[in-house]
């Protein structure tokens, strides 16, 4: 009796492990039709391949917290790629597939979270529903990545990996670039940090690279894809004991940014822009680089809590206008950022007011609103870090308080 129930549970274990084996579906596959339930309690049929755009589907769930940071990152991923030029594909979209059965709270999730980048659906019978099954989903959350000719081309890829299979299939490829620079102490950039190491992780936090400062506290990172934001870290195994915070130098020797302290280290957050002026010898004077791009840094005044601008801001801004009204495949992208000297819900409302104030002197000027992105910061970009025992002297909180422009084409 014991070994007839030993042989049924073999068999039920093979089984079960032979169906989800075969509903788990392949790179090399067809991509199978579906049909979902949208936001407006509609149905739409999706035909693969989609709109002959790249497509990811990722299946999430309002419910499980890890897939709303995956979201967040998806967000962002979009941003870059949906209208890049491809060499066969028109796009790159996310049909986000929320796996679940209450509705609201789905609406709700993409509501709050701002995921306006995304083609929505919902598969209300859970891991029951048609879509599921056709793609073996057991697990949340779940991507698979299809081509334009409508063939799963990755299962359950990394950020870091999507972006290598888009950067492969654009008309231009990404720059590479050497990034280098100097770790110093903040307030004397002579007294270099030596034989620190170091590691560079891009903005989905996998670790793309690491080095150690020379004798002069130098850095190199070499060969490095540009374009996107990083994180460099000082290896947080070491003891630091300082009331200065170590400092980030251009290659020309220009201050770029103090070092935050995190787990007895210091962690440096370089924006795209930035990680790019740590490729050029010169960093002061607005360059046009080679990803064709115009990047320049202006310190506006403002008035009336920041909903208004001078006519010394007008002025500052006309060469810009200038610039896009000639050329009309060029867009404008405006970071505002404010000093350490108020709380953060203030230093937000602040910069907030300032890029509403801007974007409306371009519509005001004729540039199309979908030419121009304004993103507001308040004081959570700091390049010089105020508090504890430092004191930031005036020039200090100017070089804090900025708008980064940076003129491009999408």
């Amino acid at each position: 009796m014991k070994r007839f129930l030993v042989v049924i549970l073999i068999f039920l274990f093979v089984q079960g492990y032979g169906q989800t084996d075969t509903l788990m579906i392949k790179p090399g596959a067809k991509a199978p039709s579906f049909i979902l339930s949208t936001q407006e309690n509609g149905i739409q049929s999706f035909t693969m391949p989609y709109m002959k755009r790249i497509v990811l589907l990722h299946f999430w769930s309002s419910n499980i917290r890890k897939t709303k940071a995956v979201n967040r990152l998806l967000t962002k991923l979009v941003e870059r790629y949906r209208n890049a030029q491809y060499r066969s594909a028109e796009g790159f979209e996310v049909i986000a597939i929320a796996v679940q059965t209450d509705k609201n709270a789905w609406r709700e999730a993409i509501l709050n979270d701002t995921l306006n980048a995304f083609t929505h659906g919902i598969a209300s019978r859970g891991y029951s529903d048609d879509v599921c099954k056709k793609y073996g989903i057991t697990s949340l959350p779940s991507d698979i990545m299809i081509d334009d000719n409508g063939s799963v081309i990755a299962v359950n890829p990394s950020m870091t990996e999507v972006e290598e299979i888009l950067d492969d299939r654009k008309n231009i490829q990404p720059v590479k670039k050497d990034i280098t620079g100097t770790l110093a102490q903040s307030s004397n950039k002579s007294d270099v940090s030596k034989f620190i190491r170091l590691y560079l992780f891009n903005h989905y936090g996998d670790s793309i690279a690491k080095t150690t400062t020379d004798i002069k506290g130098r850095f190199v990172f070499t060969d490095v894809k540009l374009n996107q934001d990083f994180t460099l870290k000082v290896d947080n195994k070491i003891d630091i004991t300082t009331s200065d915070p170590i400092a980030l130098y251009s290659p020309a020797g220009e201050f770029m940014m103090d070092g935050r302290t995190k787990d007895h280290g210091f962690v440096f957050f370089i924006s795209a822009r930035y990680s790019k002026k740590l490729t050029e010898s010169d960093t002061v004077n607005p360059t046009t680089n080679s990803l064709g791009q115009l990047d320049i840094v202006k310190h506006l005044t403002f008035y009336t809590n920041g909903k208004g601008l001078t006519p010394k801001d007008e002025q500052e801004l006309n060469p810009l206008i200038s610039k896009l009204t000639k050329d009309k495949s060029l867009n404008i992208e405006f970071i505002t950022h404010t000093d350490a000297r108020m709380d953060a819900a203030y230093a937000l409302e602040l910069t907030t007011n300032q890029a509403n104030a801007i974007k409306a002197y371009f519509a005001k000027k004729g540039i199309a609103g979908s030419r121009v992105r304004a993103i507001a910061k308040g004081n959570t970009e700091l390049r010089k870090i105020c508090g504890g025992t430092i004191d930031c002297r005036e020039e200090d909180h100017l070089l804090n308080r900025r708008v980064e422009f940076l003129i491009y084409k999408p």
